[in-house]
């Protein structure tokens, strides 16, 4: 690479005039005056320009829009499934230009994984354990946190849905890769729940955590995908109660080992 020429009075007005903070200012002409003297090349001295150009507001602005299209995306792959959604109706849904997708996702099954990603985190938070909450909770708590899981999966269970079908496609690859990641969050964090209670003598000796984790969380999936994900009408709080302690229910006894 040729060494980049010197940055002339016009630039440095310019960005001068884009900066209000003259340490913003210092710092940035020390970084372009380096790359001047040929320590760098054309691209990154573009780059360092870039990187102080982006500031709060248009960080914002960024954010806002891929919130947008995370919102527009949950929406079309609900309504179309995962096949039939395309990106030309994720901008349409969104307002936005199909350049603007193209600068925060690479396809459609990034913006699944994306969307996923968050709602998963969602309810990892609302069905874990509260802040300073007990480590080997009652019956009744227990049964709470799954109410609170079949709940928050009830209110995204078309995409739910949607992103189980799509990671069983033959072609699913990488996608289905990502989706596993995903979903053994929830199994490796029962897991280790699991083994803090048999250090802390809350219950006995376990001789596999991993798989007692496994197929109480393939159970609890299994049952919001059969009675929340695949049903007609959106349910009502009578199920997802029901659902919540009968769940509940199978978890403290598969643990704990006592009757209720």
């Amino acid at each position: 690479h040729s060494p980049v020429s010197p940055v002339d009075h016009k630039s440095r007005t310019r960005l001068t005039k884009a900066y209000k903070s003259d340490i913003d200012v210092i710092i940035t002409f020390m970084r372009l005056n380096s790359l001047s003297r040929g320590e760098g090349s054309a691209l990154a001295l573009a780059q360092a320009i870039t990187t102080q150009e982006e500031k709060p507001p248009r960080i914002a602005k960024a954010q806002a829009t891929r919130e947008k299209l995370m919102a527009a995306a949950e929406r079309v792959f609900g309504r179309a499934g995962f096949e039939a959604a395309r990106v030309a109706d994720i901008v349409a849904e969104a307002g936005v230009s199909h350049g603007l997708f193209y600068r925060h996702f690479a396809d459609k099954a990034a913006i699944l994984i994306a969307v996923l990603t968050r709602l998963n985190d969602d309810l990892r938070h609302t069905s874990g354990r509260e802040p300073g909450g007990p480590l080997a909770p009652t019956l009744d708590q227990l049964q709470t946190r799954n109410i609170l899981f079949f709940r928050e999966y009830a209110e995204h269970r078309c995409l739910f849905r949607v992103s189980r079908e799509a990671a069983a496609r033959n072609d699913a690859g990488d996608f289905r890769m990502l989706w596993l990641a995903i979903r053994n969050r929830f199994s490796q964090r029962t897991c280790r729940w699991i083994e803090d209670l048999a250090r802390a003598g809350h219950i006995g000796p376990v001789i596999d955590p991993e798989m007692l984790a496994e197929t109480l969380s393939a159970m609890t999936e299994q049952l919001a995908y059969v009675h929340l994900g695949l049903a007609q009408d959106p349910p009502d709080d009578a199920l997802i109660e029901r659902l919540g302690r009968s769940c509940g229910l199978v978890w403290h006894r598969a643990i704990f080992g006592r009757a209720a």
